[in-house]
C-alpha cells in the first residue's frame, strides 16, 4: 500500500512499525466516513439526473397531447425553458446541489490527509480544459474557421501589472477617453468578438477613444477585491496620463460592473460617468438560476478545498441551465445558417470565447459569492474594500445603466436597482429585449444600444467639462 507522509510518497514496509500501525489507523479508519460520503455524492447526483430527466418527460408529455402547436420542436424548448427556469431555481434543488457539494468537499478533504491531492486536482482541471479546447479545435475543423483571430481590432498594450494588461485600441479619437472593465469572471474578447459585432469597433466609429482592460488568465493567485481595485486605478491614472484628460468615462460589464462601482464611489473626482451593464448590484433583486446556486453553495468551503473556482466547471454550470438550449438548439440553429459565413465566424468566436473561462481567485470568489450574493453587502453600505466602506451614495456623476430584458444571468432588476442608491442627478436606462450576451452580439444592441452609448458618453463629458472651465473662469 502506498501512503504520503511529509510530502513524501512512500510503501507501508519503508516505514517504523509503530509509524506503520498509525498510517494504517488513519487509512482504514477514514474509509467508513469516505463510502458514506460517496453514496451520499452519488445518490445526490442520481437525484439531479432524474430531476433534468423529469423535466425533459414533462415537456415531452405536454407535447404529445398537444396538438395545436404546429412547430413541435420550438414549443418543446419553449415548455423547457418554463419548466428548468422553475425547477432549478427551486429551494429543494438548490439544496440538492448543495448536499451534492457537501458530501464531495467531505470526501476531498479526507483524501487530502493521506494522498497529495493537489496534484491530482492540477491535472483534473488540465484535462478537463483540454477537453474544451479539443471541442474548440474540432469545431474549427469542420467550419474550416481556423484563420478567425481573437482580437478584429489592433491596440496598444499602455500598462500591464501581473497578467493584467490595459488595452489602447488604435484609432485617431483622443476627446472621449473610455475604459472598459470586463468581468473578471471570464475573458474580454466578446467586446471584439467579430468585425460586424465588435462593441469596441462601434464605440470607435462613433467618436470614443477606447480602452480596455484584459484581466489575464489569473490562475492560481490569490487575488481579492481590493487587488482589482488598485489595478484599476494604476489604469485610469495611464489613462488620464496618455490622453491628457483629467477625468475619464468608465463602463463596467456584468462583475466588472461591480468593481467600476466601487471605484466611482471612492475615486469618482477621476471619472466623468460611469455605465454599468448587465451587474448585478442589488443581489436580492436577482434571482436567476446560477444567483440562485450561488447563494448555496458554501463558498469558504469550496476556497479552502481548492483555493480557486475553476473556470471549466461555471462553464459547465452555464451548461446546466437550460442543456438543450445551450446544446442542441445552438447546433441546429448554426446548422440552418451553414451558408451565411459572417454568421458562422460569429458563432465560432463566442463558442471560442464562452468556452476560454479563466479560474476565479478564491478571495474574489469567496468575497463576490458571501459578502454581495449571500450578504447584499454592497447596497447595504457594509462592503469594506481596502480598509473602506463602499457608499454608493457617495457616486454623484452622470451614470447609464444598460440591461438585456431578457437577461438570465444578471436581473435587470439587480442591475437597475443602481439608480435607488446613487446621488447621481444625471441618470439614464437603455435596454434591449435579449439575453446577457446579446448586449454585445445582437444586431439590436449594434443598432440601438452602442451608438446611443457613444452619444450620451460625449454629451456628458462635454456639459461637465464646460461646467468645470465656467467654474474655473469665476474663480478667476
Amino acid at each position: 500500500m502506498v501512503i504520503v507522509k511529509y510530502n513524501y510518497i512512500l510503501t507501508l514496509d519503508m516505514l517504523e512499525p509503530k509509524e506503520r500501525m498509525d498510517d494504517l489507523y488513519i487509512i482504514y479508519g477514514m474509509t467508513p466516513r469516505v463510502m458514506g460520503e460517496w453514496l451520499r455524492l452519488m445518490g445526490n447526483m442520481l437525484r439531479i439526473y432524474d430531476t433534468y430527466v423529469s423535466i425533459l418527460y414533462k415537456a415531452l408529455k405536454d407535447i404529445t397531447y398537444d396538438k395545436k402547436d404546429r412547430d413541435n420542436y420550438m414549443a418543446l424548448l419553449n415548455r423547457l425553458d418554463g419548466i428548468l427556469d422553475k425547477e432549478l431555481r427551486s429551494e429543494e434543488f438548490a439544496h440538492l446541489l448543495a448536499d451534492c457539494l457537501d458530501a464531495w468537499f467531505n470526501i476531498h478533504s479526507a483524501i487530502k490527509n493521506v494522498y497529495p491531492i493537489r496534484s491530482m486536482d492540477i491535472i483534473y482541471e488540465a484535462l478537463l480544459a483540454e477537453q474544451f479546447r479539443y471541442y474548440i479545435n474540432i469545431l474549427a475543423y469542420i467550419l474550416s474557421l481556423d484563420h478567425v483571430p481573437r482580437d478584429t481590432s489592433s491596440y496598444n498594450v499602455v500598462y500591464s501589472k501581473g497578467k493584467a494588461r490595459l488595452l489602447h485600441y488604435t484609432s485617431s479619437n483622443r476627446g472621449y477617453p473610455l475604459l472598459i472593465v470586463y468581468a473578471m469572471i471570464n475573458r474580454y474578447h466578446v467586446m471584439d468578438i467579430s468585425k460586424e459585432k465588435s462593441v469596441v469597433k462601434r464605440l470607435m466609429e462613433n467618436g470614443i477613444d477606447v480602452y480596455l482592460l484584459d484581466w489575464g488568465h489569473i490562475e492560481y493567485e490569490d487575488l481579492a477585491l481590493e487587488d482589482y481595485l488598485h489595478i484599476l486605478d494604476e489604469a485610469v491614472d495611464t489613462i488620464r496620463s496618455t490622453s491628457g484628460k483629467d477625468r475619464i468615462s468608465m463602463l463596467g460589464y456584468c462583475w466588472g460592473g461591480i468593481l467600476a462601482s466601487i471605484y466611482a464611489s471612492q475615486y469618482k473626482d477621476k471619472l466623468n460617468s460611469l455605465v454599468v451593464m448587465a451587474a448585478p448590484i442589488d443581489f436580492s433583486k436577482d434571482d436567476g438560476i446560477l444567483a440562485v446556486w450561488a447563494r448555496s453553495i458554501d463558498a469558504r468551503r469550496l476556497v479552502r478545498e481548492y483555493n480557486h473556482m475553476n473556470g471549466q466547471v461555471l462553464d459547465i454550470a452555464f451548461l446546466l441551465r437550460n442543456p438543450v438550449r445551450y446544446t442542441i438548439m445552438k447546433y441546429l440553429h448554426l446548422y440552418e445558417r451553414i451558408r451565411d459565413r459572417a454568421f458562422v465566424e460569429t458563432f465560432f468566436a463566442v463558442e471560442r470565447w464562452l468556452y476560454n473561462t479563466p479560474n476565479v481567485p478564491g478571495r474574489l470568489y469567496e468575497q463576490i459569492v458571501e459578502d454581495l450574493y449571500k450578504s447584499n453587502r454592497l447596497v447595504k453600505g457594509m462592503l469594506k474594500v481596502d480598509g473602506k466602506n463602499v457608499d454608493l451614495r457617495s457616486i454623484d456623476i452622470p451614470l447609464l445603466s444598460i440591461v438585456a430584458e431578457n437577461d438570465d444571468l444578471t436581473a435587470p432588476a439587480s442591475t437597475l436597482a443602481i439608480n435607488e442608491y446613487v446621488a447621481s442627478r444625471e441618470k439614464k436606462v437603455m435596454s434591449i429585449p435579449g439575453g446577457h450576451v446579446g448586449l454585445c452580439i445582437s444586431s439590436a444592441a449594434h443598432k440601438q444600444i452602442w451608438p446611443n452609448v457613444a452619444s450620451w458618453i460625449k454629451d456628458v463629458t462635454d456639459s461637465r467639462e464646460s461646467h468645470a472651465e465656467g467654474r474655473e473662469e469665476v474663480m478667476e
